[in-house]
């Protein structure tokens, strides 16, 4: 692939980057900021991220904002976030739309769920493999800028492992005999 691009020439991007880290109680929070899509779209994109001091809860919010004293440019202002996964994680919607169960190879479960917005599953490619690109998934929140410029959206690791909650939910499913 890079041979028919010919390389994968980086034509523009962002020129102001900021970032800033602190340390809270329960953890610790990141923000950036980049005005890579400025010149295209007119807007900002911020996301402050706040990771758990045990490891295992990353909360985030991506949010997409005029520049000071400008708006957003053209009349279309859908944008998608997307969360792309490594072929070897299985992923499951979760029946309320919202959330999406991930089963990672050691059979650790982590649950992403999207605070106030549907979340999708659809295909995509693993490109960073040295056996070539490999079929996976992303998970996809769509919004629309003008109403809504913002997401919410966590990834919590189960206390449990998929092997324990599956045998769980068989338990469930058999029948109780009465005495």
């Amino acid at each position: 692939m890079k041979r028919l691009l010919r390389g994968a020439p980086i034509t523009s991007g962002p020129s102001n980057v900021e970032s800033y880290r602190e340390a809270v109680p329960g953890g610790d929070v990141l923000t950036a900021s980049h005005d890579g899509y400025l010149s295209r779209f007119g807007v900002i994109h911020r996301r402050v991220l706040m990771v758990s001091q045990d490891g295992t809860r990353l909360e985030g919010e991506d949010s997409l904002s005029p520049a000071p004293g400008g708006r957003m440019k053209g009349s279309e202002a859908d944008f998608a976030l997307r969360f792309h996964l490594h072929p070897s994680v299985k992923a499951s919607r979760l029946s309320d739309a919202r959330g999406v169960m991930l089963v990672l190879p050691n059979r650790d479960v982590w649950t992403f769920e999207a605070m106030d917005d549907k979340v999708d599953l659809e295909d995509s490619v693993f490109l960073a493999g040295n056996d070539g690109p490999r079929r996976t998934s992303q998970i996809v929140i769509r919004q629309d800028a003008r109403h809504a410029a913002t997401i919410r959206w966590s990834f919590v690791r189960s206390s449990t492992s998929a092997t324990a909650t599956n045998a769980r939910r068989n338990a469930r499913r058999e029948p109780e005999l009465p005495l």
